[in-house]
């Protein structure tokens, strides 16, 4: 069994009258990877600040091992903004420096000195900049000179993570640490913690990043905390059963309630002493709480007003700004009904599209063509404003107490209670909400200004699992346009028809199909690109030794043609693809789509046998 890290028993907490956690606990082992899941407003942050001690529990204790070392990315963190982003970083290696200095001041002969040598060699520190380093790059972190007051929000992040995890704590707490972040860093943090050798509890809402890096879920619901083996799949059937059983239980109680009511309402005193047993029993059982279900939004986005056949139109758009092309000339057309994925790393001009998709930004060259029907409803990066001071109700209703949705009329205290806010908070003002209430209350005042044109900049962030699942079907059944940027791989796959990617160095392109089917092509485009360069630059071929006599002279023949064979393969696939990517397709081709695809799917078996059959070839010259 290994080492306890820590344990939680008994624990209580409370909020005005909502009861955060109840006499709920959780050990934690060496080397875990635990994923906390709940909804926004469970009390998640909450109970990461009661480890580290920032938040004093109402009632329990939390055992800790000797001499922990823990470390918290808190959503909320902060940076010492006077500061470069290398003396913020710099801070995290404070523990090495302090260890190092003790090093080399202690005399050889001293006990301690062993000790000292065995912990720097575990965490191979001694040379602490040069691995800090190293985490910067990797984690892309802004300039090492730049003061922290001039970085964008995911920049800070960057930094932040980057002075968290620089000293590999024996026990790492991250609050969404994937938030505002591209893909490749988030890939970059899943091997790191796949590869951790401290204990990590993280809260997230990403889904990948939770099955590639998690080794337990643990839920809090309702103020009990639940432990699940396995990935989010297993976490969401074992939390079904769960649910199954404790209703199962609950309907048992109140059968048994109900069938003893009237015994016990006409039970004369003097056989009382002989049925206490009974009468207990039926006091314990009315004693119990009934079980608690919290609903899930009802979230339903206004009917879209139609469009018609033109929608936007991109014309040999592109995009400069010093020098620099963020976007080629591209060309795209827009259809009814289209939801399209628009990834890449931060600051490859990914909003700056959005912008001129919407004409709040003029292009360098071409054109964006808006039809008359198109009505955008376009939520930016930084999100809707919150007026701290005002209620959830004066926040929504704006002076009004009816919200139009499509045709319909609904009161602004039936619409908040679909977002899950109960009568009391309703009445409260925003300062006093948590982060997820206050992202429900955002979505809350995105969807009620409708529009046919959705444009959504990162719409995951701080919203719960069971949010996001919601989200995801309300968007699968909306019929207007939708764009959504986002890092949220499994988001894209469950929304998403079409992927513009935005790769780096001005290079942009259209992908048909969800995010999972980008990356497919997009490493087959860096294997060709690849094996192009190897062709290039690589020797003549050595004479023919002996061993070449493997072959026949037919088979001779065939590995000569082989490379032309699976070119024209390729060529087809390509051609047929860019057929499919076109924005003009089903105009063009929609009643050949299944001939075309079911060519495709054949071409496609046809070149994996030919790979498989140049391989065969050329293995046997080895």
């Amino acid at each position: 069994m290994a080492k306890v890290i820590f344990s939680a028993d008994g624990l209580s907490f409370s909020i005005g009258t909502q009861q955060l956690l109840d006499d709920t606990g959780m050990t934690v082992h060496e080397g875990e990877r635990i994923a906390l899941v709940g909804r926004n407003g469970a009390g998640k942050s909450t109970f990461l600040r009661m480890i580290t001690g920032e938040e004093m529990v109402s009632k329990g204790k939390i055992i800790y091992a000797r001499d922990l070392r823990i470390n918290f990315l808190k959503q909320d963190f902060s940076l010492d903004e006077s500061c470069t982003v290398y003396e913020n970083i710099y801070d995290g290696l404070e523990y090495f420096i302090n260890l190092l200095h003790k090093y080399e001041t202690l005399p050889l002969n001293s006990s301690e000195h062993a000790r000292l040598e065995q912990e720097i060699n575990k965490h191979n520190a001694w040379n602490p900049e040069q691995r800090m380093k190293e985490i910067m790059t990797r984690l892309n972190t802004p300039e090492p000179d730049r003061k922290c007051d001039t970085l964008s929000g995911g920049e800070k992040r960057r930094a932040a993570l980057a002075r968290t995890v620089v000293s590999e704590p024996d026990l790492l707490l991250l609050d969404e640490p994937t938030n505002h972040l591209d893909t490749e860093t988030i890939t970059w943090i899943e091997d790191y913690l796949a590869a951790y050798r401290g204990t990590c509890v993280f809260i997230t809402h990403d889904r990948y990043f939770l099955d590639r890096v998690a080794t337990r879920v643990v839920e809090l619901d309702n103020g009990k905390l639940y432990s699940y083996d396995g990935s989010y799949a297993e976490f969401l059937e074992g939390k079904a059963e769960r649910e199954y059983r404790e209703d199962a239980k609950d309907v048992k109680r109140r059968k048994f309630l109900r069938s003893e009511m009237d015994w016990v309402s006409r039970s004369p005193k003097a056989r009382l002493r002989r049925n206490l047993g009974r009468l207990k029993r039926f006091d314990e059982a009315a004693a119990e709480s009934n079980v608690q279900r919290i609903g899930d939004i009802d979230l339903i986005i206004p009917d879209a007003l139609r469009l018609g056949n033109k929608v936007v139109e991109l014309k040999d758009v592109s995009l400069e700004f010093d020098g620099i092309t963020y976007i080629p000339k591209f060309n795209f057309e827009f259809e009814a009904d289209c939801k399209i994925g628009i990834v890449g790393r931060n600051g490859t001009g990914k909003t700056s599209l959005l912008k001129i998709i919407t004409g709040q930004l003029a292009p360098t060259s071409g054109v964006a063509e808006t039809a008359s029907t198109v009505e955008f409803n376009y939520i930016d990066q930084g999100r809707l404003k919150l007026n701290p001071e005002r209620t959830v109700f004066e926040e929504i209703g704006e002076g009004s107490e009816f919200v139009k949705l499509g045709e319909e009329r609904i009161g602004i205290w039936s619409y908040l209670k679909r977002f899950l806010f109960e009568d009391e908070r309703i009445k409260t003002q925003i300062k006093y909400l948590s982060g997820g209430e206050k992202a429900r209350l955002i979505l809350a005042k995105i969807l009620k200004q409708g529009g046919n044109f959705l444009i959504l900049d990162e719409p995951t962030n701080d919203l719960d699992l069971s949010s996001l699942r919601l989200l995801e079907e309300a968007l699968a059944q909306y019929k207007g346009c939708v764009i959504v940027v986002s890092h949220d791989r499994y988001f894209l796959n469950r929304v998403c028809s079409g992927i513009i990617a935005f790769e780096g160095e001005g290079k942009v392109i259209y992908s048909l199909g969800d995010y999972d089917y980008y990356l497919e092509k997009r490493k087959e485009r860096d294997k060709k690109t690849i094996k192009a360069v190897n062709k290039k630059v690589s020797p003549a071929p050595a004479q023919k030794t002996e061993k070449t006599k493997k072959l026949s002279y037919k088979e001779h023949r065939e590995l000569d043609s082989m490379e032309e064979r699976v070119m024209e393969f390729e060529s087809e696939v390509e051609r047929i693809e860019a057929m499919f990517a076109a924005p003009d397709f089903f105009t063009n081709h929609g009643a050949q789509s299944t001939k075309l695809q079911n060519e495709l799917t054949e071409l496609k078996e046809q070149l994996d046998k030919s790979y498989a059959r140049w391989e065969e070839l050329e293995n046997k010259l080895i």
